[in-house]
């Protein structure tokens, strides 16, 4: 049995039985049955990566903790909190490989015609420079995926037999129809798939990728899909793909957000390479310049970032770095000192949605709201520039989403000073505002906007709670 299919085991038996003992009763296992499955539990959880902190260790120690807790006369209580303790593990279980997740909605823009002629016109050799199992334990966790052979366990056992040790057991078009891979399914995991074979760990030949990368876009752009490079090793480009026209093209290589001090000053370290040196009041913002995955940028990814960026004990739960980390990014957003129990407009919307995802574990894979996003910087002051406005228009973005894809989601919230000057409307601002939306369209970036107002009802987190719902799940 895989860590996967204990864990989805365990944390079900856990489940049912600490719900059985706490409300009808008739649970199947004694104190130290539980005591011992609830270890195995947090134990093959943290092989996962996917902590498990629990209050109590058996019945007796559960029963003390929900009579603290004020959960003695409700039955129902006891059963939310069992809820909100399990949902969110099996969930990130499910995230293992999603396209096996129950549920999932995935695209199927791509259609059968283009699959066959994608299966017959590629090379039979997948792998590249690799073998079958080094190339697929690149895009899947093999050693949690199941075996259909009865006499191993995984996926890696199961391919490691009849590919490498028998390389003649299987068909040679087997990936295609193998249903843990999910090529003939949706969309996601085949265009991961043909991404990965033009990586430059698996093709070294540059003219063979270009080749295979044009051949590609030319079968992909009947169903709307492209393969686009978004960042190079070593010279090489790496791809991935993107709707036709959708997106913003080039490469993530640096990422200045959340300061919480004095503006920060760049400059070109390198202008033939486009490298950008943060040299002044660097201490006052975080700068991310990891290379960005096929996923975009996760909370998931901050969290394992912010490790290293701060100093943690080893031990420290994705849960306590997630906490530090929401507690330095909101250090970048608008405050009024002489009112320090208001949230402004800007806390409201980034704490709607860490509500809804939050900066921890369970909600490590989906994507990061980066607050207070430099995307230019004059190196001018305002007064420098004798009060007129930058040549590159709007510095800083208020939020930013990188989603898969090349998707790039700008959410602004707009106060009085972006459409008034004093207390008269101003044409001039407001043209401004939809100029520098344009450009930022034209470029390829989603923009969403939100009035200062409509964040001060009362509605206003039921709302950003559903916006930011179908937003997120839309593109997730």
């Amino acid at each position: 049995m895989t860590d996967l299919d204990a864990a989805y085991a365990l944390a079900r038996i856990a489940w049912t039985e600490l719900e059985a003992f706490g409300t009808s009763g008739g649970q199947r296992l004694d104190d130290d049955e539980i005591a011992l499955l609830l270890r195995s539990l947090t134990g093959v959880l943290r092989r996962l990566k996917t902590p498990l902190e629990l209050p109590f260790r058996d019945f007796k120690s559960f029963k003390s903790f929900w009579k603290q807790q004020g959960m003695s006369d409700s039955y129902e209580a006891r059963r939310s909190y069992l809820g909100r303790i399990f949902e969110p593990v099996l969930k990130k279980l499910d995230a293992y490989h999603p396209h096996l997740a129950p549920g999932r909605v995935s695209s199927h823009r791509i259609t059968e015609v283009t699959r066959r002629r994608l299966r017959e016109g590629l090379p039979t050799a997948w792998w590249g420079t690799l073998d079958e199992l080094q190339f697929l334990e690149r895009l899947y966790d093999l050693n949690n995926l199941p075996s259909f052979d009865p006499k191993h366990v995984t996926a890696a056992e199961d391919i490691g037999h009849h590919c490498i040790l028998d390389p003649d057991d299987w068909e040679a078009d087997w990936i295609w129809r193998d249903e843990r891979f999910a090529l003939a399914d949706g969309d996601d995991e085949l265009l991961r798939f043909l991404a990965e074979m033009l990586h430059p760990a698996v093709r070294t030949d540059a003219d063979e990728v270009e080749r295979l990368r044009a051949w590609m876009n030319e079968t992909l752009a009947h169903d709307g899909y492209e393969l686009t490079a978004v960042d190079t090793i070593s010279g090489a480009p790496v791809f991935t793909a993107r709707t036709v026209g959708a997106g913003v093209s080039g490469a993530m290589k640096n990422l200045f957000f959340a300061a919480d001090g004095p503006k920060p000053e760049f400059v070109l370290g390198d202008a033939i390479n486009n490298d950008v040196l943060l040299v002044k009041n660097g201490e006052f913002c975080l700068q991310y310049d990891q290379a960005l995955g096929a996923a975009g940028l996760t909370w998931g990814d901050l969290i394992t970032w912010w490790r290293t960026h701060a100093p943690f004990p080893e031990d420290a739960t994705d849960q306590v770095v997630g906490r530090a980390l929401y507690k330095r990014l909101s250090a970048s957003l608008h405050r009024d000192p002489k009112r320090p129990d208001w949230v402004s407009p800007e806390r409201m919307v980034f704490r709607a949605y860490c509500r809804r995802y939050p900066i921890d574990g369970t909600g490590a894979h989906y994507p990061a709201l980066i607050p207070q996003v430099y995307l230019h910087l004059d190196p001018r002051t305002r007064l420098e520039r004798g009060g007129r406005d930058s040549v590159l228009g709007r510095e800083r973005m208020d939020f930013l989403l990188l989603l898969p894809r090349g998707v790039r989601i700008v959410v602004e919230v707009d106060g009085q000073q972006h459409y008034s000057e004093g207390d008269m409307a101003s044409p001039r601002l407001y043209s401004k505002m939809v100029s520098e939306d344009r450009s930022l369209r034209l470029k390829g970036y989603q923009v969403y906007r939100f009035g200062g107002h409509e964040l001060g009802l009362s509605a206003a987190p039921a709302m950003l709670h559903n916006f930011f719902g179908q937003l997120v799940e839309h593109q997730h």
